[in-house]
């Protein structure tokens, strides 16, 4: 597995340098984590569609896999800690995913974020997106936009239709088929027929009731001792399942309608707001008060110089719901995506901890982040050239000694070969060095290492 040959990895370096240096700046320390993880830590954050890109082996009975993401290898050193402090990290590493569909071979892939973990409120998600944002300031890139969700304030405007846990999944995993012209409402409905019960009439009943369930449960066991290997009980419960899932299917429309409002704001800040607010009922208590820690998280990200203009308010914007519990967002530059990460603070349970943890975090897509950028726009560090011939190669590294402890970078090179647009010194016979027509003893260190130190 090699990474991306068409990056040049000078320019990978620099760029994962100056992200290093700027997230510094907001107090983050670079961590490092395992490569090689237990597979289910990643399953808990990605879900069951994540086994098939794992790249796994078992080693002493234990199911392993090389990592394929750090937010979940993050959040279980954290509760490893068994502390409530704040913790502010940043990671760059290589991370591994196999794409069943794909022909590209790019399973090895740079990426680079943080992850504030420790800290709630709306002042800790305006600084992990006006710091995600930012960096792309430090690289030169300056044409990015910030798309933001929230994933709280979706579900509890789907909580008030009643549906269970399951049928909630469904219809928030849906809804980018909602917002697809060439799908839809019909298209979900379609796919909730298959969902519940393999298309059968009973996934359309209109009328379910508990005689009729009874009855159905009666008639199936009289004639059955299993089903598929399944026991009676099991045969039941799935039976009733069905019934009640068949049941909310005039909730489902009617949430789905509610969505669909929903699913049209796509806004600049003010606009979106303002259509929302008009959306959600004033008798929805839970839900104006995410919305209104919604708009002052956008309101603090303007105290860190991230102008309006860059912003666009997307309320369904979550790719995945397995793990978001409120704010979501997607960094672009150029159209392509090149970031993204939100609020996951059940995480920390789910990885063994007693309780919930805040924690919100992002990663780049380096390598999407590294297309963008010309490989010229890597800087060659200030680098000279020593020349010397085999018979000099104790003067040779004499002076090449000297000159690092004047901090002046210092290459070896054979007779003749220098790095490109690198200075030239040559050694001779005598242990003196020759730069331009200027030749220089030993006892002219300083003023040697103060010429070089001026090279452009």
């Amino acid at each position: 597995m090699q990474p991306k040959q068409s990056v040049h990895p000078r320019l990978a370096r620099q760029v994962a340098q100056e992200l290093y240096q700027h997230m510094a700046l907001y107090g983050y320390d670079l961590i490092e984590l395992p490569v090689i993880e237990p597979a289910d830590l990643f399953l808990i954050k990605a879900g069951d569609q994540a086994i098939g890109k794992l790249f796994t082996f078992e080693q002493h009975g234990r199911q392993l896999a090389l990592r394929p993401e750090f937010t979940a290898a993050a959040a279980y050193r954290y509760v490893q800690l068994d502390s409530d402090d704040v913790v502010r990290w940043q990671f760059c590493g290589q991370i591994f995913e196999d794409d069943p569909n794909g022909s590209s071979g790019d399973y090895q892939r740079l990426s680079i974020g943080a992850e504030l973990i420790g800290l709630s409120g709306t002042a800790a998600d305006a600084e992990i997106i006006s710091m995600a944002a930012r960096g792309f300031d430090r690289i030169g890139i300056h044409n990015w936009r910030v798309t933001i969700g929230h994933t709280r304030l979706m579900r509890r405007i789907l909580s008030r239709f009643g549906l269970d846990s399951r049928m909630e999944r469904f219809v928030l995993n849906h809804l980018p088929a909602l917002a697809d012209p060439h799908k839809g409402k019909p298209f979900i409905l379609e796919q909730l027929d298959r969902f519940v019960l393999g298309g059968s009439v009973l996934a359309r009943s209109d009328e379910i009731n508990p005689a009729n369930t009874l009855e159905t449960l009666l008639d199936v066991l009289s004639r059955t001792r299993t089903m598929g290997g399944r026991t009676h009980q099991e045969v039941a419960r799935r039976l009733v399942q069905k019934r009640q899932h068949s049941a909310e299917r005039p909730q489902i429309i009617h949430a789905l309608d509610e969505l669909e409002c929903w699913n049209a704001v796509n806004d600049p800040p003010a606009e979106a707001f303002k259509i929302m607010d008009s959306l959600v009922a004033p008798e929805d208590v839970a839900s104006r008060q995410t919305l209104a820690e919604w708009k002052q998280t956008v309101q603090l990200l303007q105290a860190y110089q991230i102008p309006d203009e860059n912003l666009t308010i997307r309320p369904n914007l979550a790719r995945t719901w397995a793990y978001y519990t409120g704010i979501v967002f997607e960094l672009t530059a150029d159209g392509r995506h090149v970031g993204g990460g939100g609020r996951y603070d059940e995480m920390a349970r789910l990885l063994g901890s007693r309780r919930d943890v805040p924690a919100v975090g992002f990663a780049y897509y380096a390598d999407h982040i590294l297309d963008l950028l010309p490989a010229e726009t890597y800087i060659s560090p200030f680098l000279v050239t020593i020349s010397f011939a085999p018979e000099n190669a104790l003067a040779a590294a004499i002076w090449a000694d000297h000159l690092r402890e004047q901090h002046i970078p210092v290459c070896l090179m054979p007779p003749g070969q220098a790095r490109n647009g690198s200075p030239l010194l040559v050694v001779d016979e005598q242990q003196r060095i020759s730069f331009g027509a200027e030749v220089f003893s030993l006892s002219d260190i300083n003023r040697l290492a103060s010429l070089l130190g001026n090279q452009p």
